[in-house]
């Protein structure tokens, strides 16, 4: 579980409760009450495949708890929340304790680990004036609600069905892995095992045409006085665009508040700056999703007041359409110069997330388990860039030589009842034609998936 800086950074900057973040207001760790919240928090994270508490932010306003002391870290010391964790959960299970700082306030982010394959319940009660805090037996959950609000609670008859999902997900991934060590990592016979194919024509046309549309919106946007000004400084910059929709397309007529709060909620923030990003509750009203023909759409273009540099474009729509531009991580770190580089380690996070977010989009919104999900990436502005593993020596893949080509293109397809944990096939089927454009790369199967378990595991 990713404990680094900028990723705690990330998550405080821009505060926002999921199916994978649970955001609470100050609570004494000493306390019966402040014990039951981090218990059941941590154990309902853990059953939903591992996320993070934060602690001194109100989920409803998204502002700083202005009751947070100043001995904050002494009070979250990592093993006086592990004790609490262990002395109620019924299975064990690590858990970590970083802090970030808000507005100069020290705030302590509980990350709780993935891997779960077996439901945590609570194995005593916690009971504080004849009130049971936490109840013996309990499996705590962290689950949508019908208007698309998430909560930490005893699982119920509907739960049943996700939780053990995820332990079976995670179960899988142990066969797939034991499969692929004995019986080798081909293309062919990981298809095989998981039934799948390539995308056929009429998807890739309808996925071209919502490409389109999302240009526009994306043009319009940038074009607009509001936005022109401070979109000049990337104007020069290359962009890489994620397409997806789901086949059929969704029953829906209009994109309401439930639609947006749902997938939101969904996404599990894999990373610090996660693909189609919840910005509902940012302070800055112009960073907000604006509800425009039918859907949704959001920019952001960060200044210089921003902790990182970064600019995106996304736009959703309840149809089952949904289109992000986001400028090159490459041309905005101070490692590379602008224009030269592509790190193939980060675009490999990067479409395994998208990929993993379309997935959870999916389950949140219920669709049929036959629903084909359509997925294109597209990279613009590529001539005279070179492969580099600029971010991480650890994370370097064979793709070399330089491009001559500006832009290239991926496209693959999968079922909604994919598991995630067996999206690396897809995962190297939409890459393997981005990373030929350099000087006819070719990168193995093999080495996709750790990549991919990196980032389910917010490893990054």
């Amino acid at each position: 579980m990713d404990t680094s800086a900028e990723r705690i950074s990330a998550m405080i900057a821009n505060p926002s409760e999921s199916l994978n973040i649970e955001l609470k207001r100050w609570i004494d760790p000493s306390t019966p009450h402040g014990k039951a919240k981090i218990a059941i928090g941590c154990m309902a994270l853990r059953n939903r495949n591992g996320g993070y508490l934060i602690i001194g932010i109100d989920d409803r306003t998204r502002q700083l708890d202005p009751e947070i002391p100043l001995d904050i870290e002494k009070r979250f010391h990592p093993d006086v929340i592990q004790k609490i964790v262990s002395d109620f959960a019924s299975n064990l299970f690590e858990v970590k304790v970083a802090f970030g700082k808000l507005d100069g306030v020290d705030i302590p982010v509980i990350a709780v680990e993935e891997g779960v394959r077996v439901p945590v319940a609570a194995k005593r009660e916690l009971v504080e004036g004849g009130k049971h805090l936490i109840r013996q037996d309990a499996v705590y959950f962290r689950t949508l609600r019908s208007s698309g609000i998430v909560s930490s609670s005893a699982a119920t008859h509907g739960d049943w069905a996700d939780i053990l999902d995820v332990c079976f997900d995670n179960r899988e991934a142990d066969i797939g892995r034991f499969l692929r060590r004995h019986f080798g990592t081909s293309t062919a016979l990981l298809e095989t095992l998981k039934g799948h194919g390539a995308a056929p024509d009429s998807p890739k046309e309808r996925l071209q045409a919502t490409l389109r549309v999302g240009d526009e919106k994306r043009q319009d946007a940038f074009g607009s006085d509001e936005f022109s000004p401070t979109f000049q400084e990337y104007a020069d910059l290359g962009a890489w665009t994620a397409t997806l929709v789901f086949d059929p397309p969704l029953p829906a007529n209009d994109s309401d508040r439930t639609f947006l709060r749902t997938i939101a909620t969904a996404n599990p923030r894999y990373t610090g700056w996660p693909a189609w990003l919840d910005t509902d509750g940012v302070s800055d009203a112009k960073k907000r999703p604006r509800k425009k023909n039918g859907g949704w759409e959001t920019v952001l273009l960060s200044g210089d007041d921003s902790w990182a540099k970064h600019a995106d474009f996304q736009w959703v729509s309840a149809k089952g359409e949904f289109y992000l531009w986001r400028v090159y991580q490459d041309d905005l770190t101070d490692k590379v110069a602008p224009k030269t580089a592509i790190d193939f380690g980060l675009l490999t996070y990067r479409i395994a997330e998208v990929i993993a977010v379309g997935l959870a989009f999916a389950k949140a919104l219920q669709v049929p388990p036959e629903t084909q999900l359509h997925f294109v990436f597209r990279l613009n502005d590529l001539s005279g860039r070179s492969a580099r593993s600029w971010a991480s020596p650890r994370r370097t893949l064979p793709v070399y030589g330089k491009a001559y080509d500006d832009v290239a293109e991926g496209f693959t397809s999968l079922s909604a009842d994919t598991a995630v944990s067996a999206i690396a096939p897809f995962v190297h089927q939409a890459l393997a034609p981005i990373a030929g454009v350099f000087d006819g790369s070719e990168i193995p199967p093999s080495l996709i998936e750790p990549f991919v378990e990196g980032m389910l595991s917010r490893e990054f």
